[in-house]
């Protein structure tokens, strides 16, 4: 056990192994100045997500928190003409498909999870709910912290049966 810090990026590797994907980050809202940031992140290429500041509405996590729905991406590949602020996260990491969740607490989407691959990518039914699970986990985790950076607490635990399925 160690740092909330720590343990997110500890939980994101386990999930960026289990869902096969290259990248896995969670976004948080701030309770003051309302922006959407990308805080934590495993199999990140370099440090330009943690730059990314979005409102709700803009952007992949912005989008996720407004409808409070799950997003999947399969073929991402950006238009000539596109606002490239519609998905920053997407070209600071050079993603082709994504899965992004709400991550729910007491009620109000405080964030987004995001897992992603640098190649197009069928996801599955089962792989999005998932990664919807990871995220309850993950809000359930960032909960019990309350914010603070010294306490302890362990990073959770897939109890999923993936069955082997390659096609994920």
């Amino acid at each position: 056990m160690g740092s909330l810090q720590g343990d997110i990026e500890t939980s994101l590797s386990e999930l960026r192994r289990l869902t096969d994907t290259d990248f896995a980050a969670l976004a948080w809202s701030g309770d003051n100045d309302r922006a959407i940031r990308w805080k934590y992140a495993s199999g990140n290429r370099n440090d330009r997500y943690k730059r990314i500041g979005l409102q709700v509405g803009k952007g992949v996590a912005g989008k996720v928190m407004r409808s409070g729905r799950p997003m999947v991406v399969e073929s991402f590949s950006p238009q000539k003409g596109d606002d490239p602020r519609e998905y920053p996260i997407l070209l600071a990491e050079n993603l082709k498909s994504i899965i992004s969740v709400p991550v729910i607490i007491e009620n109000r989407i405080r964030g987004v999870l995001l897992v992603g691959c640098r190649h197009p990518r069928t996801f599955t039914a089962e792989l999005v709910e998932l990664v919807s699970s990871v995220a309850e986990q993950l809000g359930t985790m960032c909960q019990q912290r309350g914010g603070s950076q010294h306490e302890s607490v362990r990073p959770f635990t897939i109890h999923r049966d993936m069955g082997g399925n390659k096609s994920m």
